[in-house]
């Protein structure tokens, strides 16, 4: 019985080993992220731990995710275009 439990700890400690390991590899992006309205431009003030917290400008798709973005180097600076059909990152 006490092999059995040594056991199951061994293979416990490896399974939360290899899942550390893989998770540093995790790259979160805005891509498929949810959006507000469907099929729109939109800017974002940043996600926490991704492009050092800065604006991305985005692309709503029609199923009301993220389809495209473009990441920009400042913090409050994304803006939309006057159509709104466009952003740019800066003033």
């Amino acid at each position: 019985m006490k092999f059995t439990s040594l056991t199951t700890i061994i293979i416990s400690a490896a399974a939360m080993a290899g899942v550390a390991i893989a998770s540093e590899d995790l790259v979160l992006t805005p891509k498929g992220l949810p959006c507000g309205s469907p099929d729109t431009v939109g800017c974002s003030t940043g996600i926490k731990g991704w492009n050092n917290d800065d604006d991305f400008g985005f692309f709503c798709g029609p199923k009301g995710t993220i389809i495209s973005y473009t990441a920009c180097s400042c913090k409050n600076c994304c803006i939309l275009t006057a159509d709104g059909d466009d952003f740019q990152c800066g003033s």
